[in-house]
């Protein structure tokens, strides 16, 4: 197995690992709501980078290339022309891709995260196992250099479910049927997402798998 498909890997399983996954996404169009604030190159405590485009500005050099794009990359770009492309790369050179949908719920930001390196994995029999799945992150602008994020736990809804706190579509998968997938529509996660921010619970994002970034 080639170096940078094991890096690929490891780093598609450092994200999913302790997360909440859907098969659909976390917002309904309407709620879309995008924001300059979060464009720029951003560092985080283990001086990893992240660097966020809005997919407009991507889609603009595409555009103005003399390298045709297929078809198939025009859809993307226009399907989330109100997103943004994340790169986050590690010290060591390592890079992932994102995209990166903002919506707002109330006055809270929200990210909704989908891979989109997954399939330059050229090792066919794992590529043809690769889904594409969604996770939520909570977005908290603390200034104009720095910024939050968390993402939604999976350990935190799977002690929501076995209390019986909360009723929402899903699946129990992995090799062990250890992990949960979510497979509500986009209106039902959106009705979710309301009623689970007023709830009264001060541990509802606390989560493994939190950034804060600052600009560089």
């Amino acid at each position: 197995m080639k170096t940078k498909h094991v890096i690929l890997i490891l780093g598609l399983l450092i994200f999913n690992s302790c997360i909440v996954k859907s098969l659909n996404p976390f917002y309904t169009k309407e709620n879309i709501e995008f924001t300059e604030d979060l464009i720029g190159e951003w560092t985080d405590k283990n001086n990893d980078t992240w660097t966020i485009k809005s997919v407009k500005e991507v889609s603009g050099k595409q555009k103005s290339s003399t390298n045709k794009i297929s078809e198939e990359e025009k859809n993307v770009l226009e399907e989330y022309k109100n997103s943004y492309l994340v790169e986050y790369k590690t010290k060591k050179q390592e890079k992932s891709f994102f995209i990166a949908t903002p919506f707002k719920i109330g006055n809270q930001f929200f990210l909704d995260f989908i891979p989109v390196d997954a399939e330059k994995i050229d090792l066919t029999l794992l590529k043809y196992h690769v889904i594409y799945t969604h996770s939520l992150v909570k977005l908290d602008i603390l200034n104009d250099d720095s910024i939050s994020i968390k993402w939604f736990d999976e350990k935190r809804l799977k002690k929501l479910f076995k209390e019986k706190k909360i009723k929402i579509k899903h699946k129990k998968v992995g090799i062990m049927k250890d992990n949960v997938l979510l497979t509500a529509t986009s209106e039902e996660l959106e009705q979710f997402l309301k009623k689970y921010m007023v709830s009264s619970s001060t541990k509802k994002w606390e989560t493994e798998t939190k950034f804060t970034l600052t600009k560089s």
